[in-house]
């Protein structure tokens, strides 16, 4: 009993070194000190008890029991995680009221004299963001002239694409397995960039209603009867979230766009060439659908409090791209690894959302479907404030570290257990803080 208690202290004394370790790579100052202190906070109680308990063999397996305990009750699996409650109306979301449409709407313009004909209650918020100096450009708090121009030019990029995303298809239909062809359909998708694929079948529900962007004409209605999304991840650069708010985050976010892009028209245009259509679904001004909930039908995620898609591998840090398409596929499920309970005790990213977008309560039914509903006017005011599009959401949300043992040990235990997705959620603010500074 003495050999295994002692092993038991060495093993959580080496774990919060390895937590300090692990802190002073990701550059927190914060997590190293208090980790250290944990390593020897433990390793100095545990050899103190074992000294003075050494001749009762009863009290070191007391010690030991409430250590395995934890454990257990930290990592193994009981009861199911929480899932989305979502049962979809008939109702579409029209793409001319989001509010990148909306700040497009110029005075004097048809569009403008349009859209608060039809929608008069947004123009007074619309007219006040409108004032604001637009993203990226002078009079942004972060506002940076070399950096600007270049992510400009990202965006540009962007959109010069725009009319690649469809294209002819291949008279020539070939007959195609649907197994076979999903496994090849996600190892392409792959090898072209990206770094986590699924299928879903396309839920009407989540396909725009109406054009509000992009070189389609305005107002008219969106037709997309595809069966199939091809959705993907691509993973935001951990250096570059942690600068957020200040333009490092736009940078990287016009980055991983182009690389969606340039993955979905690729492999849009390598369907078409076997027979189906396939329309790429690409950022700037070009998507026909809500890509959050296709990918989390798709299984690749679940969405958080702060209304991103949360990934089991990478959090918060993940741009999403997909490709509608009727190729023969076969559809991934989606999944619950404990974000619903996690985001109900955590509420990180609404203590550190600087326009207070996001909401401290509970959900609400919208369309259906139970989630944290964000306030988009407040979010886009406050992008245009900074200069740049905020991240601190992003950055904040404890699933958002960097892959390493002690991360993945945690992110075990909220998939598992509701009591570890309690002590995980009070552990964050504890080692990080509850606060960003910047």
């Amino acid at each position: 009993m003495t050999i295994i208690y002692l092993i038991t202290g060495a093993l959580l004394f080496l774990f919060f070194v390895l937590f300090a370790i692990t802190s002073v790579r990701e550059k927190k100052l914060r997590a190293t000190i208090i980790s250290l202190l944990c390593a020897v906070i433990t390793g100095l109680l545990w050899y103190v008890y074992f000294i003075i308990v050494s001749s009762n063999s009863l009290l070191l397996i007391v010690l030991f029991a409430a250590v395995i305990l934890f454990l257990a009750l930290y990592l193994l699996p009981f009861g199911k995680p929480q899932t989305i409650k979502s049962n979809p109306t008939e109702q579409r979301v029209d793409e001319r009221d989001i509010m990148f449409a909306r700040e497009e709407y110029e005075p004097g313009t048809a569009k403008y004299k349009a859209y608060y004909k039809m929608r008069p209650e947004n123009k007074k918020i619309d007219d006040k963001i409108r004032k604001l100096p637009e993203i990226l450009e002078p009079g942004g708090r972060y506002y940076e002239s070399e950096l600007a121009w270049y992510i400009i030019r990202l965006f540009d990029f962007n959109e010069s694409m725009i009319a690649m995303v469809d294209g002819e298809v291949n008279p020539q239909k070939e007959s195609l397995d649907p197994h076979a062809t999903t496994n090849r359909i996600k190892e392409k998708t792959l090898e072209l960039g990206a770094d986590e694929v699924g299928i879903a079948d396309l839920n009407p529900a989540w396909i725009y209603s109406h054009v509000g962007r992009g070189p389609e004409t305005w107002g008219s209605a969106i037709e997309n009867n595809h069966k199939y999304a091809i959705a993907f991840t691509l993973e935001m650069d951990y250096g570059h979230v942690e600068k957020s708010p200040y333009l490092p985050i736009t940078e990287e976010t016009a980055k991983q766009y182009m690389h969606g892009a340039i993955i979905s028209i690729k492999l849009a245009d390598y369907i078409r060439s076997l027979g189906f259509p396939a329309r790429a679904q690409i950022a700037g001004s070009n998507y026909q659908l809500m890509l959050p909930p296709v990918a989390q039908d798709a299984g690749l995620g679940e969405l958080g409090r702060h209304g991103y898609l949360i990934s089991p591998r990478y959090g918060s840090r993940i741009r999403l791209g997909a490709v509608t398409t009727d190729l023969p596929l076969i559809p991934d499920k989606p999944i619950a690894f404990g974000v619903q309970d996690f985001c109900e005790k955590c509420k990180k990213c609404a203590v550190n959302c600087p326009s207070k977008a996001i909401p401290f309560g509970d959900k609400t039914t919208v369309r259906g479907i139970e989630k944290w509903q964000l306030n988009m006017e407040v979010c886009l005011m406050a992008w245009r404030v900074m200069g740049s599009d905020c991240g601190l959401c992003m950055k904040t949300c404890p699933f958002s570290h960097p892959k390493a043992f002690v991360h993945d040990i945690v992110r075990l235990g909220i998939k598992n257990s509701p009591f570890a997705r309690t002590i995980s959620a009070w552990g964050d603010d504890l080692f990080y803080g509850k606060k960003a500074s910047y």
